[in-house]
């Protein structure tokens, strides 16, 4: 209302222009008033930005036209209002007129307008009028004015206490959905008014500690290296934590609800199954070893410690297993057990070399001189026979002296592809005579620090290997490449694999499958690479064996000595 009359006020400020404009005889009424326009709609203009959620404006009867208005007002300027509009009520009253339009929306909630007009006149004759209108969706409040107007005092004191009950329950809903926000979403920023329940207080302060504990726990089981899993009473796997779905290559979607069977080898489900039901009794079970399988099939040893999970009550709830993969250290243990071996027979070697090869010098010496005998040339052949066996026997030494050698001698650095490309006319040839087929695939790669000698001997013992396990038409693949920081050659064959019962002594000395074979061919080539500061695994099936050597681009040092 106040602001209706303070816009009327304004206006007869600006009397004299709209006058004037207003007797402009020879313009039409659009004219006239296009051309009040800009003289009133400033004031209408900077009335609006003041009070935005009001709409207000100007409506001249004589050009039956708006003449200004704020920018939001649904009818155009020029566009004629209806007569019916209840606005023309103040041309009749000649007074202000409050119009009030509302739409029920339910038992105490409307929703609509209020607006507020009053008649611009001059000489006592309305040529106008000004509005002010506002939208309301305080029904409620709307209903409580009305009841007090018509109530009077009692419905007041009615309605006081039940407006203050409303306002504090408002306020008490308030409170307690702050505070689950703060316990369940963790939101620190929700601040809880402790004058309105001060009894939240220490319940939300134990909400929020209890919460940092488990935040604490889950960021410990998420950023374990160890797998980390929960196991339900029915042994069924409920949740994994991410560094046990990067252990078994499984997601927790695909192994949840699934058996703790399904993470282990077939030979050992039904023994871990039993371990997991001695833990359901409240049984300690020591750490087990056990044999996993990862999700393509891949056999893992693992080491898995157990431990019950228990209620408030002390009941047993589910279990939860903490597994590590120690295939590597199981390798590696294999492996010193074998170094160890190799070092024993080394020095064994190392001690009687010199012994045994002196008198074979000599006997081969006075087997090349009785050779040379004319009269003894009907025993030539048996001679160079015998030669070539003491020949023989002392490359066996050699290889027993490469077993005692800890360190490489004479490192240069020099290319791996090259070496192996100096060695391809003889491996060809090798193939060739046994009607297989010999493929080289060099990759590019940095140059190492190498022993050309005995990366040699590697190479010859481990292709000729591959050739020899191969029937007729076969393949042989030697590869090289640069992966993960190292380079790695690799032997491919198409045989038909190696026995299990092989596979687990392989790289011993003597052991061989070869008639006239002295099982020192893999070991001398295991402590080659070795002395490199490389590895060498195997892989073997009914489809062929892969023997993968992985050697670093700077060489590490084995051991301090060398021994010859």
């Amino acid at each position: 209302m106040s602001l209706t009359l303070c816009l009327s006020s304004e206006l007869k400020s600006l009397y004299g222009d709209i006058i004037t404009q207003a007797n402009l005889t020879d313009n039409s009424n659009e004219e006239k008033v296009l051309a009040l326009n800009p003289i009133i709609q400033p004031l209408f203009d900077q009335t609006s930005k003041q009070y935005p959620d009001y709409s207000i404006g100007y409506y001249d009867i004589r050009f039956d036209s708006i003449v200004a208005k704020d920018s939001d007002f649904k009818f155009p300027m020029l566009q004629k209002i209806p007569k019916s509009d209840p606005c023309f009520k103040t041309y009749l009253s000649g007074k202000l007129e409050i119009i009030e339009n509302t739409i029920s929306v339910g038992l105490w909630k409307r929703k609509g307008s209020i607006s507020v007009t009053i008649p611009f006149s001059t000489d006592n004759i309305a040529i106008g009028h000004v509005w002010a209108k506002v939208e309301t969706d305080d029904v409620y409040q709307s209903v409580f004015e009305d009841t007090v107007a018509f109530a009077g005092l009692l419905t007041v004191l009615f309605f006081i206490p039940f407006a203050l009950t409303w306002f504090m329950i408002s306020k008490v809903r308030q409170q307690l959905s702050s505070f689950a926000k703060s316990i369940f979403k963790d939101e620190d920023s929700v601040q809880i008014d402790t004058r309105i329940l001060p009894e939240l207080s220490p319940l939300l302060k134990a909400a929020k500690e209890r919460s940092q504990q488990l935040r604490t726990y889950e960021a410990m089981v998420k950023n374990s290296c160890d797998s980390i899993s929960k196991i339900d009473p029915d042994l069924k796997i409920s949740s994994i934590n991410p560094a046990g779905q990067r252990m078994y290559g499984y997601t927790a979607i695909e192994v949840f609800g699934r058996e703790i069977t399904l993470l282990a080898v077939p030979d050992e489900a039904q023994k871990m199954k039993e371990d997991f039901e001695r833990v359901k009794t409240g049984e300690e079970v020591p750490t087990l070893h056990v044999q996993g399988k990862k999700k393509d099939g891949k056999v893992i040893d693992v080491s898995c410690s157990l431990s019950a999970i228990r209620d408030d009550q002390d009941n047993i709830i589910g279990i939860m297993a903490i597994s590590r993969d120690i295939t590597e250290h199981k390798q590696m243990e294999a492996e010193m057990k074998r170094l160890d071996g190799l070092n024993i027979i080394g020095k064994m070697a190392a001690s009687i070399a010199h012994e045994i090869r002196n008198p074979m010098t000599t006997v081969r010496g006075f087997l090349q001189m009785l050779g040379a005998k004319a009269n003894l040339q009907v025993y030539k052949d048996y001679f160079q026979l015998m030669i070539e066996e003491l020949d023989r026997a002392n490359s066996i030494i050699t290889e027993f002296l490469s077993l005692s050698r800890n360190t490489p001698i004479a490192l240069s650095r020099q290319s791996l592809n090259t070496i192996i490309t100096k060695l391809m006319p003889m491996l060809q040839a090798d193939a060739l005579r046994s009607e297989k087929d010999l493929i080289v695939e060099l990759k590019e790669i940095p140059n190492l620090e190498l022993n050309e000698q005995e990366i040699r001997q590697v190479i010859l013992n481990l292709a000729r290997n591959g050739l020899e396990s191969m029937s007729a038409g076969g393949v042989m693949t030697i590869k090289t490449y640069f992966e993960n920081g190292k380079i790695v050659m690799s032997f491919i064959d198409q045989g038909s694999g190696i026995p299990a019962e092989v596979l687990g002594n392989i790289g011993k000395p003597f052991l061989t499958t070869k008639d006239n074979g002295t099982g020192l061919g893999l070991p001398v080539s295991y402590n080659i690479i070795y002395r490199h500061g490389g590895t060498i695994s195997v892989e073997t099936g009914n489809g062929g064996t892969t023997f993968r050597i992985i050697l670093p681009l700077e060489p590490t040092s084995k051991c301090s000595s060398s021994n010859e």
